[in-house]
């Protein structure tokens, strides 16, 4: 047995109320125009008419407009506090519908019956002020269309069959006109209506949209927010004992070890190095989002730094059986941070070396006018064009879906964007797959004269012979909650000769120095227990000792760009776990070495 298909229902516009509402503001801003036009006219034709009819008539004829004028008027002044709600605001619409078809009615059947009984001159008076009184409520009414059938309906039909009624052919035609008349009026407000109700609906849906939009903007700086404290929270985490390996790393290099152990001390270092440069890939990252870091601009050979990158990253290449070629001679002085520009051209490099497979790798300069573009090409398996944005945002890797940690972290590049933007080098991409890729750095031409040599000196070098004699015995205070980075800490400084003092917090240092007498360095973690910081620290022990000029250095694992701000507030040296033994010697060094050849007279 065949079984008619339900009809489906159209669920109804999750705008109706809103739209709703917004068709009652445009009547309510409509009517008083249209109440004072309908009042003006009803006038005009007691003074047309007086001459024909009885004013008795005409006057009782304009006391029921004013009264249903007045009336409507009301309710129009009623409408904002029917607006507070639906429910009001529909029942305000059913009464001034009934209003409203009471005053077309009280225009239609008074003017069918002086049609009737007009002369023609009149007759063509009221045609005239019929359409014209019908074609202007269109324009108030069209946006509600039950109010307009509610106006027209009465207001034209009466009319209309009266001149179908009188005798004569031209009243006939006038009749029929006026029916055409108002089919095509209806159907011409029918258009309005529906493109205005539609103006609505968009209206409503875009300022959905963009409410969702806010919604998922907020949503997402929430979540982005949320992986920045994430990323710093578990960066700290991670350096602390990727950190206290580094020490002990350290400690074991300084032993007397046969040529075995030797290898894996070293082998172990490489992996603790790795790790390291992992971190700092999210260290310059969370420094540059902090805004602590500051352009340093002058002037310098920009060919002495490419061939100090060529130099030390020619092995890598080889190694992967590429060449690493530079073409720059002639090139001018440059202006920009040298140690930045360093940073962003090493990347570019070991981005290239990394992503190439065979082939070469090519740094080239072209000197335009009062620029220098660097370019650095490579034959590898190049960027799809919709991939060149992408690229530059962070842990973003094409061809790395393994994640081998030997091809980086997807940082390099970010950081690249990040630093030029920061300096103001316009950084570009050419690429074509399959063909290899060109990015170009455009630097400003330097001025010969005020060119200065680089600024750059070796980690590895840790003071002459003589400094390290000197500080033999030097006391120095270590503050760090971390039981196992404060035991090698404390391990490593004394296999390089230095005298000790550890404390896991402020209260506590002060306590195990209380005899000690004052130190010749404060070494500080940057967050300690109990929201207590390194800076606060140092602070006290300047205050206990009266001495501010006793020199400091603050090591942290934290990355959140709020505390770095902090700390770069002070003059004090910064180290990130983890940190290289080498460096931290060199550092220490470079902060003791004034003041032990002050005391041995031999100041500098």
């Amino acid at each position: 047995m065949n079984r008619q298909a339900a009809p489906i229902a159209v669920p109804p516009s999750p705008y109706a109320d809103q739209i709703f509402a917004a068709q009652m503001a445009a009547l309510r801003r409509n009517f008083p125009v249209a109440l004072a036009g309908s009042l003006l006219t009803v006038g005009l034709i007691v003074v047309v008419l007086h001459g024909n009819f009885s004013l008795r008539e005409l006057l009782a004829w304009f006391a029921a407009n004013a009264l249903v004028t007045l009336t409507r008027a009301v309710l129009v002044v009623r409408y904002d506090r029917a607006s507070r709600q639906m429910m009001s605001l529909r029942r305000w619409e059913r009464s001034i519908r009934w209003c409203t078809a009471l005053a077309g009615a009280l225009w239609g059947l008074p003017y069918a019956y002086w049609l009737f009984h007009a002369p023609f001159e009149q007759q063509m008076f009221l045609i005239i002020g019929l359409l014209t009184l019908g074609t202007g409520a269109i324009y108030a009414y069209c946006i509600h269309l039950p109010l307009l059938y509610a106006f027209e309906v009465p207001y034209f039909v009466p009319s209309f069959v009266a001149l179908c009624l009188l005798p004569g052919t031209i009243a006939h035609a006038l009749g029929l006109a006026g029916v055409l008349y108002l089919a095509v009026t209806f159907a011409f407000a029918h258009r309005m209506y529906r493109t205005q109700l539609d103006s609505l609906r968009i209206r409503f849906e875009n300022t959905d949209l963009l409410q969702r939009l806010a919604i998922e903007k907020e949503a997402a700086e929430r979540s982005n927010l949320a992986k920045s404290q994430f990323l710093a929270s578990a960066s700290h985490d991670l350096r602390q004992p990727v950190h206290a390996l580094s020490l002990y790393v350290g400690v074991l290099r300084e032993q007397q070890l046969n040529a075995k152990s030797r290898q894996l001390v070293d082998h172990i270092g490489r992996a603790t190095a790795a790790m390291g440069s992992l971190f700092d890939g999210l260290l310059n990252i969370s420094r540059l989002d902090a805004g602590v870091i500051k352009p340093r601009r002058r002037h310098f050979p920009i060919d002495s730094l490419l061939d100090q990158i060529q130099r030390e990253y020619a092995p890598q290449a080889a190694a992967r059986r590429l060449i690493l070629r530079l073409h720059c001679s002639g090139a001018p002085a440059v202006y920009s941070d040298p140690v930045l520009l360093d940073r962003v051209l090493r990347n570019l490099v070991d981005n290239a070396i990394r992503h190439t497979r065979q082939g070469g790798v090519l740094i080239a300069c072209r000197h335009r006018g009062t620029t220098l573009r660097v370019e650095v090409w490579d034959t590898g398996v190049g960027i799809a064009p919709e991939e060149h944005e992408s690229i530059f945002l962070e842990f973003r890797q094409l061809s790395n879906p393994e994640r081998d940690r030997n091809k980086g972290l997807g940082l390099g590049l970010a950081i690249v964007r990040r630093t030029a933007d920061l300096l103001g080098h316009p950084l570009e991409l050419r690429s074509r797959p399959g063909r290899g890729s060109v990015f170009a750095i455009t630097l400003p031409v330097g001025e010969a004269a005020a060119v200065a040599p680089l600024p750059f000196t070796a980690d590895a070098d840790t003071g002459t012979g003589d400094d390290k004699q000197r500080l033999q015995g030097q006391l120095i205070f270590i503050v760090e909650d971390d039981a196992d980075n404060l035991q090698g800490l404390r391990l490593l400084l004394e296999t390089w000769g230095y005298r000790v003092m550890v404390g896991g917090s402020g209260d506590e240092i002060l306590q195990a120095t209380a005899d000690a007498g004052k130190p010749a360095l404060i070494l500080c973690d940057f967050r300690l227990r109990d929201h207590e910081t390194g800076i606060e620290v140092i602070d006290r022990l300047h205050e206990e000792y009266a001495d501010d000029t006793i020199p400091a250095m603050l090591i942290s694992g934290d990355t959140d760009p709020s505390r770095l701000i902090e700390a770069s507030a002070r003059a004090w040296p910064l180290l990130h776990k983890p940190v290289d033994s080498v460096h931290l010697r060199h550092v220490i060094t470079e902060l003791l070495a004034p003041a032990a050849r002050e005391r041995n007279g031999n100041t500098v």
